[in-house]
């Protein structure tokens, strides 16, 4: 039986440049590609709008914060009863709050879609009907089960990736770009510079590091929050290793950073599933990560990269292990695209999106 075309709204919170709001926006340009009616209601942010204006989607642009939200759930109700949709999806949870009272009054089905471990009280309640919930890993799964949400509503959906079908640029010179002796071996953290992705942990590892591999050189790949960031940079001073430390601030060249890098690390605090995991696999890098949340659900120790505590002891060993074992390395990395390829792609992502719209749509 062919798939059903449907209408869809998605509803995205966060003024962020994070997972959950990139993920919104590719997956209603998938969607809209593969046939469906999509229309998004999203902050006035200028990278999002646009991103969507250029892909031909409908772009409902809200300020949800004022009057207490109260003007924009008006607008969110009137942007529901007039699109005839078969789903609202909903992403984060101001979104989802806006997105559980449109359909209520209309009653169109809602799924939504958990990203974060989150103590909202509203997810036990969105559990009824038809309406499904998405976590976004079985960590997330486990979590809301947890918490009274009944298992039988919610849906495991991996996130996908497509920088596997990203080419690689044979001209795009990272080491030039920042400065960086050529002879350096790159490892990167993705993500924006914050206490809980653990950049103070690579950082005092480092020392540790540059003893074995002298030629190693940290590359912090994201946006900064606050002031942390000045933190890093007097630390590394402090600890005599600010010449190999790299800034490289919010790039939208991911895919090419990571070809440069012999491998990536994530020493977070918690990860409900860990986007820049399966960004850095897909482009056949192995990565070192703390073993927490749903990151054991995308490395496989051992295999596809190293899981290991949240320490500078843990993560300097793992990092020197892979740093002074090439062949390792480029093993590891092969195997992670393999992983890629098999689980967390963006179509099989979109698929089983797909498979959970339509059970709330038609039961």
């Amino acid at each position: 039986m062919g798939r059903a075309n449907l209408r869809v709204l998605q509803i995205v919170s966060s003024s962020a440049t994070s997972g959950a709001e990139h993920h919104a926006l590719v997956l209603s340009r998938l969607l809209a590609r593969r046939g469906h009616t999509v229309e998004v209601v999203c902050p006035p942010i200028p990278w999002m709008v646009e991103g969507l204006e250029r892909s031909d989607i409908v772009c409902h642009p809200l300020d949800m914060k004022s009057g207490w939200g109260l003007p924009a759930q008006r607008e969110t109700l009137r942007i529901v009863r007039a699109g005839r949709f078969d789903v609202v999806h909903t992403h984060l949870s101001r979104a989802t709050y806006l997105g559980v009272v449109s359909s209520l009054v209309t009653r169109v089905p809602l799924v939504t879609t958990v990203h974060v471990e989150t103590r909202e009280p509203i997810y036990r309640w969105i559990g009824r009907g038809r309406n499904r919930i998405v976590a976004v890993s079985n960590y997330i799964h486990g979590v809301l089960k947890g918490r009274g949400v009944r298992a039988d509503a919610i849906d495991v959906v991996y996130n996908g990736t497509d920088f596997a079908d990203v080419p690689a640029d044979p001209e795009f010179h990272v080491h030039r770009e920042f400065g960086i002796p050529s002879d350096r071996a790159l490892v990167g953290l993705i993500g924006r510079v914050a206490p809980e992705k653990g950049h103070h942990i690579a950082l005092e590892a480092l020392p540790r590091v540059l003893d074995q591999n002298p030629a190693a050189q940290l590359l912090f790949v994201g946006r900064t929050d606050g002031d942390f960031h000045l933190h890093l940079r007097d630390r590394a001073d402090r600890l005599g290793v600010a010449g190999h430390v790299t800034f490289t601030g919010n790039r939208g060249d991911v895919p090419r950073l990571l070809d440069a890098m012999a491998f990536s690390i994530l020493p977070s605090v918690m990860e409900s599933f860990g986007l820049a995991v399966i960004e850095c696999m897909a482009r056949g890098r192995p990565v070192v990560a703390t073993n927490v949340g749903g990151l054991a659900e995308l490395v496989v120790h051992g295999e596809t990269g190293l899981l290991v505590e949240q320490t500078p002891e843990a993560f300097g060993l793992a990092m020197t292990r892979l740093l002074s074992d090439p062949d390792l390395c480029q093993t590891m990395g092969r195997n992670a695209r393999i992983v890629i390829q098999e689980k967390f792609t963006v179509g099989q992502m979109v698929e089983r999106l797909e498979a959970v719209y339509a059970r709330a749509a038609w039961g």
